[in-house]
């Protein structure tokens, strides 16, 4: 991780309780934590608005939890000349089905270039720590503020 608990809650505060990451966090339901080994956390109680027809988590939602944190943790990382960033590459690989209860999604940064960053994800049950649900890889397209 290549920045502090401390400019992760800056960012929330400079929000005023505003969401984070958009109306779109209000819709899902999901919501930012820290952990101290893995930093930034996201975390989803999935209930039944989250299940598809087989009573298990959409995989739609897990690929956001996964982008989610992944975008959030590269947006961090590079600071206060972003302007905004883009996933420009997801591949997810969905390990065990989602069942309703939470679930907490960790990223680590890989690369944090000019114009790129690349992280990997994780999605557990219940805590940071609990069993394996799905991984991904990403590309972020980091767009800089001129100067």
């Amino acid at each position: 991780m290549s920045f502090s608990r401390d400019r992760f809650e800056a960012a929330l505060a400079a929000l005023g309780g505003r969401p984070l990451t958009g109306p779109f966090e209000q819709l899902l339901g999901y919501r930012f934590g820290w952990d101290e080994q893995a930093g930034v956390t996201v975390e989803l109680d999935i209930d039944e608005r989250h299940l598809s027809q087989y009573g298990i988590a959409h995989g739609g939602v897990t690929l956001v939890l996964l982008d989610t944190i992944g975008g959030v943790v590269a947006a961090l990382a590079a600071g206060e000349t972003l302007a905004r960033i883009a996933t420009i590459a997801l591949a997810a690989n969905f390990i065990r089905a989602v069942t309703p209860g939470r679930v907490v999604a960790t990223a680590r940064l890989d690369h944090l270039g000019t114009s790129v960053a690349h992280l990997a994800m994780q999605l557990h049950e219940r805590e940071v720590a609990g069993p394996l649900l799905a991984t991904a890889t990403a590309a972020y397209r980091l767009f800089r503020r001129a100067g």
